[in-house]
């Protein structure tokens, strides 16, 4: 995979040398010679490192740092200032706004493929860490607390996009009659292989957890209520229909569902469209199980 840098320079000549040091090391390279383009370029490119020239007119490296390192969906970016100021307050400034390194002007070549590959390792190492602590252990898909997380940020963008967003809530029908037939462990791999269907079904652009024991959220965007229910439908027929073993024993295993569906105009909250959603997956159950229900705010 191509890792992208964006090189923020207002001296040309500057952006010109870094550019070519990099993409000598096969770099995908992106510049500016501006630092108010500098956070709509990180929302847009996603790069995998920002170097950023302290000096600049109008907005200095600093201030670019200090937007950066205050917006969720880019502070994890990691920020190498490019300076020629190296005294001891001026690199403390800089590191208290987030950076992750410096590399000094003039420029030496050596110094800057290594300080890059320094804060990639430091990246990829933390991102591991990161990404461990979002999972659920047993499953591998994300854990509650993160899942809760992502479906209020899709709340907040929804404010901008417009677009709909559906919070699911899945169970499994008489889990408890699984563990003690088969055991755990055959309802943990049980846990396992349904949480894979569930990552396999949906798109690039939802979210799937594990809620708690045989519970499963899901978040969809861009689709609306009836498009929800269809694909709740979709999924509920697909689980049904999917083979479960225990040994060479084949389970049935089939799924109540409840879902919430936002539109823009709609002014609930993240906390009462999951309560709705639990409130509909409640009444698909005592509805007779296997079925989708849709939330309706009393």
């Amino acid at each position: 995979m191509d890792i992208k840098i964006l090189v923020v320079d207002d001296n040309k000549l500057n952006l010109r040398l870094l550019q070519d040091i990099l993409e000598d090391e096969k770099y995908k390279v992106y510049t500016t010679d501006s630092g108010f383009s500098v956070l709509e370029m990180a929302h847009n490119l996603k790069p995998d490192v920002i170097l950023l020239d302290i000096m600049m007119p109008g907005m200095d490296g600093y201030d670019v740092c200090r937007l950066l390192k205050s917006d969720e969906e880019v502070m994890d970016i990691p920020v190498i200032m490019v300076t020629a100021k190296t005294e001891g307050n001026d690199l403390k400034i800089a590191f208290e706004m987030g950076a992750a390194d410096y590399i000094k002007k003039p420029f030496d070549e050596l110094e800057i493929i290594a300080r890059i590959h320094s804060v990639l390792r430091t990246k990829q190492s933390q991102d591991i860490l990161k990404d461990k602590a979002s999972r659920d252990g047993l499953t591998g898909i994300y854990n509650h607390a993160l899942l809760i997380q992502l479906f209020e940020k899709e709340i907040k963008k929804q404010a901008i996009s417009g677009d709909d967003v559906s919070f699911v809530m899945l169970d499994i029908d008489h889990f408890k009659k699984i563990n003690d037939s088969y055991g755990h462990t055959i309802g943990d791999a049980v846990l396992k292989e349904l949480a894979m269907i569930l990552s396999t079904s949906i798109r690039d652009s939802d979210y799937v957890g594990r809620y708690g024991g045989e519970e499963f959220s899901i978040i969809l965007t861009k689709m609306n209520n009836d498009d929800t229910y269809e694909w709740c439908e979709m999924l509920r027929k697909k689980i049904q229909n999917h083979k479960f073993y225990a040994g060479d024993l084949l389970i049935q295993v089939t799924v109540s569902m409840g879902f919430y569906c936002k539109s823009a105009k709609d002014t609930i909250g993240s906390y009462d469209m999951i309560k709705t959603s639990d409130e509909a997956l409640y009444k698909a159950k005592q509805n007779g199980r296997n079925k989708v229900e849709e939330g309706i705010v009393r």
